[in-house]
């Protein structure tokens, strides 16, 4: 990614779970909407989800925000 964009914060570790845990419940429920949708139902379960980080980048950037957030929390802990 050579134009990424790189966001920096620093959370008290209470909040930085409070927002990993609400990220994991909206990418759980966005996760359940698109895996039913006409746009993804034909496409076999092993990469469907793929499929739909490819098309939804809010949920990719979700996935990899996330990942950096649990990352973080071990680190802490």
């Amino acid at each position: 990614m050579g134009n990424a964009v790189v966001v920096t914060t620093q959370l008290p570790p209470a909040e930085a779970e409070a927002l990993l845990m609400a990220l994991r419940e909206q990418y759980r429920s966005n996760l359940n909407e698109h895996w039913y949708a006409d746009q993804f139902r034909l496409i076999s379960d092993g990469l469907r989800h793929g499929a739909i980080l490819a098309h939804v980048p809010v949920m990719a950037a979700q996935k990899r925000l996330m990942a950096a957030l649990s990352l973080s929390l071990k680190s802490v802990k």
